[in-house]
C-alpha cells in the first residue's frame, strides 16, 4: 500500500509540475504577445505622429458660394464627395506630406510610400524589398522582427515610371489592425462609406476608387488576379475582369478597362482554405 501511495504521490507531483510548466509557458507567451502588440502599435503611432497636418477629407459644402448646393449628410460618402473633389483635396494634403515621406525614406530606403483609407485602421508605410520579397511580412519599419510585419509591395510591381499595377499585402490581425479592415468590404454599406484609397509614393500622390472586392483561394485563383494586374497575352485582362465580376460581393458601379492603373490590396480570409480578401481599385489621380 505504501508503495502504491508513493507512486500515486509521485505521479500527482509530476502532473502538477507539468500543469505548472504549461501555465507558466502560456502566461509567458501571452505576456510576450501583449508586449509585442503594444510595441508594434507604438511603432506605427510614432510614425503616424510625424504627419502634423489635417488628413481629413472634408465632406461639407463650401459656404462661400452664393449658389452652392447643400450636401445631404445622410448620403454615403461616395455620393457626398465626387471623385473630382476628393482628388483636389488629396492633392493639397499630399503636398504637405511629401517632406515627411522623404525623411522616412532616408531612415529606411525600402520605404516606397504610404497607404491610407479614410475612416479605417489602414494608415501605414508601405515597403518594398525586391531581393527579399517577403521580408516585411515579419519585420517592422525599423527592420526588427515583428508578427505584425509592415504592408509591402510585391516584387513584381514597379512604382516608378514606367509604372505597373500595384499589389500591396498586409496581415489580417485579430485586434483589427493592419489590413483587417478589408474584411469589412464584404458589405456594400461599408464600401459606400469608404470608397477611396490613398496610396502616395514618396514623391507622387495617388488616389484610387474601389472597383471590386472578392474572396479567393491564393493557391487556386492566383492566375486570375495575375492576369488582371499583369496581363501577358491578348484577352488576359478581359478574361480576368469577367471572372472577378462573377465573384464579387456587389457591383460598385466602377468599371475597369485595359490600361487602367490598378491598386490591389490583399490580406488573409479565414472561411476558405488559404483564403484571401482582394480589393481592387482604379487610379483616379
Amino acid at each position: 500500500m505504501k508503495k502504491k501511495n508513493t507512486k500515486r504521490i509521485v505521479v500527482l507531483r509530476l502532473l502538477m509540475g507539468v500543469c505548472m510548466t504549461v501555465f507558466l509557458v502560456s502566461g509567458f507567451m501571452l505576456a510576450k504577445d501583449l508586449f509585442q502588440t503594444r510595441q508594434q502599435q507604438e511603432t506605427f503611432d510614432e510614425l503616424g505622429k510625424r504627419f502634423a497636418v489635417n488628413t481629413e477629407i472634408s465632406d461639407e459644402s463650401d459656404k462661400s458660394g452664393e449658389n452652392q448646393e447643400e450636401v445631404d449628410m445622410s448620403l454615403p460618402l461616395k455620393e457626398r464627395i465626387p471623385p473630382q473633389k476628393w482628388k483636389e483635396q488629396w492633392e493639397q494634403l499630399a503636398e504637405e506630406r511629401f517632406s515627411v515621406y522623404r525623411s522616412m525614406k532616408a531612415e529606411n530606403s525600402d520605404m516606397i510610400g504610404w497607404i491610407r483609407i479614410e475612416g479605417t485602421n489602414i494608415d501605414y508605410p508601405v515597403m518594398q524589398s525586391p531581393d527579399r520579397p517577403d521580408y516585411y511580412l515579419h519585420h517592422d519599419f525599423y527592420k526588427k522582427k515583428s508578427s505584425y510585419g509592415t504592408p509591402y509591395l510585391s516584387e513584381m510591381c514597379r512604382y516608378e515610371d514606367p509604372r505597373t499595377s500595384l499589389l500591396i499585402s498586409g496581415h489580417h490581425m485579430k485586434n483589427g489592425s493592419m489590413f483587417a479592415s478589408l474584411q469589412n468590404y464584404t458589405e456594400k454599406e461599408y464600401f459606400l462609406e469608404h470608397p477611396y484609397v490613398q496610396f502616395d509614393t514618396t514623391c507622387q500622390a495617388g488616389s484610387y476608387e474601389v472597383a471590386a472586392v472578392i474572396k479567393l483561394s491564393a493557391s487556386g485563383d492566383q492566375t486570375m488576379w495575375q492576369k488582371l494586374l499583369f496581363p501577358q497575352e491578348e484577352g488576359d485582362f478581359e478574361e480576368a475582369w469577367e471572372r472577378i465580376q462573377s465573384q464579387w460581393f456587389y457591383d460598385t458601379g466602377v468599371s475597369l478597362e485595359k490600361g487602367d492603373e490598378l491598386l490591389a490590396l490583399v490580406t488573409c480570409e479565414y472561411t476558405l482554405k488559404d483564403g484571401r480578401i482582394l480589393l481592387i481599385a482604379k487610379r483616379i489621380l
